[in-house]
């Protein structure tokens, strides 16, 4: 089949099989009269690419996912190596949005009126992690301006 075959197949634009070939996470089909011909099993790694970004996989895992393992390295093995380090990663997003939401339902309760009190009330909330870095300053949840 071509490339836009193949695409269309999996919802995907010619240019992205394209890309997926150049940066490695698809091998190089065969040519044909300089077009690229595909069987029908090249799609396998295509299904597993697209399933792979529809999991929040990033396209460095999915090339480790791919050819990151000997050859002999089992599918279920390479994806629960995977997928523990992203549910870690989704446990600390998942926090990070709770904590953001939690100061977002504390600024609805604002009464402040200006900017400025509001900067004010703020700046007697915040914790400096890291020793002086000003450009990673955190609120503490319990600040709430007045």
């Amino acid at each position: 089949m071509r490339i836009a075959e193949l695409a269309a197949r999996h919802g995907l634009q010619s240019s992205a099989i394209r890309y997926y070939e150049k940066e490695g996470l698809l091998g190089t089909p065969l040519r044909k009269n300089g077009r690229r011909v595909y069987s029908a099993e090249s799609a396998y790694p295509l299904v597993l690419i697209c399933f792979a970004k529809q999991t929040g996989f990033t396209l460095g895992e999915i090339k480790l996912l791919l050819h990151g393992f000997p050859a002999t390295t089992p599918a279920g093995v390479r994806w629960r190596r995977l997928a523990r380090k992203k549910i870690k990663e989704l446990t600390a997003m998942i926090a990070r949005a709770q904590a953001m939401e939690k100061m977002l339902g504390s600024l609805m309760r604002c009464r402040c009126r200006t900017l400025e009190q509001c900067a004010r009330g703020l700046s007697k909330h915040m914790r400096e992690p890291g020793g002086g870095n000003r450009s990673r300053l955190k609120f503490s949840l319990e600040g709430t301006c007045r």
